[in-house]
């Protein structure tokens, strides 16, 4: 190792500021900027500039509001799927909670027939619940009381309201059974009140005024002379068992559908062009205004405290403290007034040159994984949690020019934010300079990465699986030589530094667990059969704002289940298909075509059977009929959200996976477990049931058929047979399959042919790698007792076949690479020939594979290499597959002073 000086870092964790600009920044040239960009002109009809005054049409399709639908009244509706304004909105609920569930559309239809009609004179108001009392009630009754728990004494309110019960049938006290004290109250009359005027109410009339209404009702009118126009709005007519409708129209207002932002201009001009400019901004992407949250964060703003010049480095947690932004609505508003500012900012502070920054906003992002992340509360990836700057950098790179599907950026920025501070840690202890700088990356700190990887944990201190550890340490090592061959940074760094996480992290994830149990994430077919069976059962409900019934939803999701079954195709790439994706060639063969995103192919063709082909044709002839009415935006998508102010064109796999856990959990009784065999009689775990494990099905059904490797990976459309062949577990019989044809292709470290025996070849590759050994004492052993030293290269019971071929060239180059860095070292020459002979040694067993290899016939070549691949799929989860030999601990035998070995 190096012995250089060692760096002082601070190795806290490093937490994300929560402003995105620095409080103490002016951003009073940027602000100028934007007020150069605000337009005068924006929608005429609706923005007064020179009073700073926006208005609202009712219906335009950039604004969300709407005239309220009841008859005469003007207010406005925010609601999209009543189009109440909220006074006849609290009208209807109170309705519904009354007398039972009504739609608005049954009770708007009802009031229009009532308002022309002799209605006074059939109102029947609602009595008392005791028996033998003709007494009017009490409105909705008062709220149950209940004990609260663990204090009997103290008394909270329910959600259930008392039965309607008159002025002289009101509970005195606590009652533990309300049913049973209403009973015991019909043995006590109570003689009738002279009641308010309004025909409904169930209260007395009020002494102190001479118009015969109750004193709730006189304090809602202040002149006399409308009482007779108050009456009828507050009657409440009863033409039906059921039904109770308000048939009259509050007072028009015409305030909900304006945004004033000249009083913020005088307090704030800043934050009033900020958000001005994000207004604006909103309606050229084609996001409609929203005049509720807008209108919550002004009149929150107007509360903010002078010293607040911008959105971008208000301090938030003042804001909370201080309960100035203290409705969700502002909250919502807020963040994304910051959201579209700063995609304005960071363009603007670095010329363009999104790099150069260390916050990205998600609207700023091309890639395709990083689009969802727009609706979080910083709207931005924030890379300074990352210690180091070749690390930002990188990671930067990675994010932006890649797509990086297999997982989300944000869970990417912080395992790299914590794989760097281990990294620092274990760099100090050994003494060793952790560079900021990329040029000072040796080979050293490419296997401290891989420690510091090995030891890396959960946020909550629970340990990483293997496997994930692996696929972590694959993207670190993707993203190192990306950014080798994509950007200068690493021009200056050796080339011996990389991330060889493999000698670190065991492929095993289980140690000690047979192989024969080893389990695929695939759904057994009976299972299947009997979710489609079950498939009309399912719920599927319309999303906000929908313009069609649920059945059309039900149908999308048919087909989108059908096609995960049928083509085996990722939930996003189904859900993302296009109209014209089903064709049919000259044999009436149909095809799928789709675009492989993850792989960053497009344009790829899958043949898939006749009745999947129908049940794509069945959901067209349902689309087709409904999407004509549909935006523009909407028309070439398999899966159109059917939405006129949808965000998404297309439904996404959140809206599918939604529906999908609804079903599977609470719709569906337990599903079927194994017919036979161990687990007989247990149901199969529902969590097991998800969008992705079809594909894994898909392959499996394939597999189980007999469906040739190389046909396999293709169907899959995977760049290598190893990744194909972790989508489906190798059964007992393929893996015997798999030996015989590997087993008589044995070779030794002289490249001599030496067949193996099936049953020793299965002992033997469990203990050591690269091939098997045949020396008895280290089978026994269980490969811990080579008494080589485990030196296979020069061992004369070393055993190798084409399955580890692969594997033997990658060692045999990192072999090379010891080799180089052993002379550079000057280190003892009996070590650098000891090195020397075992590359020989190696070489010569790998050209004598590939020679026999290149003599078989082609055909005999494929089948070997599909038996290869099995076995190397079975040997992924034993401890023999590790790309470098090592030495046990336990195998090692000191010799003490009088002769003695001991272990």
């Amino acid at each position: 190792m190096s012995g250089g000086q060692s760096v002082i870092f601070d190795v806290s964790p490093v937490l994300p500021r929560p402003e995105p600009v620095d409080p103490a920044a002016d951003l009073a040239g940027f602000q100028h900027m934007l007020a150069q960009e605000i337009r005068d002109d924006w929608r005429p009809e609706e923005w007064d500039s020179e009073a700073w005054v926006f208005t609202g049409v009712p219906g335009h399709l950039g604004t969300l509001v709407n005239q309220c639908r009841f008859p005469g009244c003007h207010g406005p509706s925010f609601t999209r799927r009543s189009g109440l304004c909220n006074v006849c909105t609290g009208r209807y609920l109170r309705h519904t909670r009354r007398l039972g569930a009504m739609t608005a559309e049954a009770w708007v239809e009802r009031a229009v027939q009532l308002q022309d009609t002799n209605w006074a004179s059939r109102v029947v108001p609602i009595l008392c619940s005791v028996t033998n009392c003709t007494n009017r009630s009490k409105g909705l009754g008062v709220p149950l009381m209940t004990p609260t728990e663990g204090n009997p004494k103290r008394w909270h309110q329910q959600k259930d309201r008392l039965p309607p019960l008159c002025l002289g049938h009101q509970p005195r006290h606590t009652v533990e059974d309300i049913k049973e004290w209403i009973a015991s109250q019909a043995a006590n009359p109570v003689a009738a009140p002279e009641y308010c005027a309004v025909p409904w109410c169930g209260y007395k009339r009020h002494h102190a005024n001479q118009t015969g209404i109750c004193r709730m009702h006189a304090k809602l009118i202040h002149d006399p002379s409308e009482l007779a126009l108050h009456l009828e709005r507050e009657a409440v007519v009863s033409l039906e068992p059921d039904g109770y409708r308000e048939i009259h129209a509050p007072p028009a207002r015409t305030d909900g559908y304006e945004l004033n932002l000249a009083p913020l201009r005088r307090r704030h001009p800043g934050l009033a062009t900020e958000l001005l400019w994000s207004l604006q901004h909103q309606d050229r992407i084609g996001f409609p205004i929203n005049i509720t949250t807008t209108k919550a964060l002004i009149k929150s703003a107007l509360e903010f405290p002078q010293a607040t010049k911008s959105f971008l480095n208000a301090d938030t947690h003042a804001l909370a403290e201080g309960n100035m932004l203290c409705s969700v609505n502002a909250w919502s508003m807020f963040r994304v007034v910051r959201a579209r500012l700063l995609e304005r900012y960071v363009p603007w502070s670095t010329d363009g040159d999104l790099l150069q920054s260390d916050l990205i906003p998600f609207g700023l992002l091309m890639t395709s994984s990083n689009r969802s992340g727009s609706a979080r509360s910083m709207a931005a990836l924030d890379f300074r949690p990352i210690p180091l700057d070749w690390a930002r950098h990188m990671t930067k790179l990675w994010i932006l020019e890649r797509s990086t599907t297999e997982t989300s950026s944000t869970t990417l920025i912080t395992h790299v934010a914590r794989l760097c501070t281990d990294f620092i840690v274990q760099c100090s202890a050994r003494r060793l300079p952790a560079p900021t700088n990329a040029s000072g990356l040796t080979r050293e700190h490419g296997k401290v990465l891989a420690h510091a990887l090995a030891g890396l944990t959960r946020l909550d201190g629970k340990p990483l699986t293997n496997a994930y550890k692996r696929f972590l340490g694959s993207t670190v090592a993707g993203m190192i030589d990306y950014t080798r061959k994509n950007s200068d940074l690493f021009e200056h760094t050796t080339l011996s530094f990389s991330l060889d996480y493999d000698l670190q992290i065991p492929l095993e994830d289980a140690p000690g667990t047979d192989a024969d149990d080893e389990t695929g994430r695939a759904i057994p077919e009976p299972v299947i059969e009997y979710l489609f069976k079950q498939l009309p059962t399912a719920r599927v409900a319309s999303p906000t704002s929908a313009a069609v019934p649920n059945d059309v939803y039900k149908a999308a999701f048919t087909c989108y289940m059908t096609l995960l079954r049928d083509a085996g195709r990722r939930p996003n790439e189904t859900a993302s298909l296009r109209r014209e994706c089903l064709s049919y060639d000259r044999t009436g063969q149909a095809t799928l075509l789709w675009h492989n995103d993850k792989g960053r192919r497009r344009g790829r063709r899958l043949p898939i059977w006749a009745e999947t082909a129908h049940a794509l044709e069945s959901w067209f002839i349902i689309r087709d009929r409904h999407i004509e009415a549909m935006p523009a935006g909407q028309q070439d998508w398999l899966f159109p959200t059917f939405r006129s102010r949808a965000r998404d064109k297309h439904l996404k796999t959140a809206w599918f996976n939604r529906r999908l856990r609804d079903w599977i959990d609470n719709r569906l009784p337990d599903l079927p477990g194994p017919a036979n065999g161990p687990g007989t009689g247990t149901p199969f775990g529902k969590t097991s049931v998800f969008a992705y494990a079809f594909r894994h099905s898909y392959c499996q059904r394939l597999a189980d058929a007999g469906v040739a490797q190389e046909t396999l990976r293709r169907l899959m459309d995977h760049r290598s047979a190893d990744t194909t062949a972790r989508y489906y577990t190798v059964t007992n019989a393929r893996k015997r399959k798999a030996i015989e044809s590997v087993k008589r292709l044995s070779f030794d470290t002289h490249g001599t042919h030496a067949p193996v025996a099936e049953e020793l070849y299965s002992m033997a590759a469990v203990a050591v790698p690269f091939g098997n050994c045949t020396e008895p004492t280290n089978i026994k052993a269980g490969g811990k007792a080579c008494p080589a030293r485990f030196q296979c290269g020069g061992c004369t019971f070393f055993r190798s076949d084409p399955s580890h071929l692969p594997d033997l060239k990658a060692h045999l180059e990192r072999m090379k690479e010891d080799l180089a860095w052993q002379i550079a070292q000057n280190l003892r020459p009996s070590l650098i020939t000891d090195t020397k002979n075992e590359i020989e040694a190696f070489t010569g067993l790998i050209q004598a594979q590939e020679s026999r290899l290149a003599d078989l016939p082609s055909i005999e070549r494929e089948s070997l290499a599909e038996a290869s691949a099995v076995l190397r799929r079975v040997r992924a989860s034993v401890p023999t597959a590790v790309e470098k030999p090592f030495i046990p601990v336990g195998s090692l035998r000191l010799r003490t002073d009088n002769g003695k070995e001991i272990e």
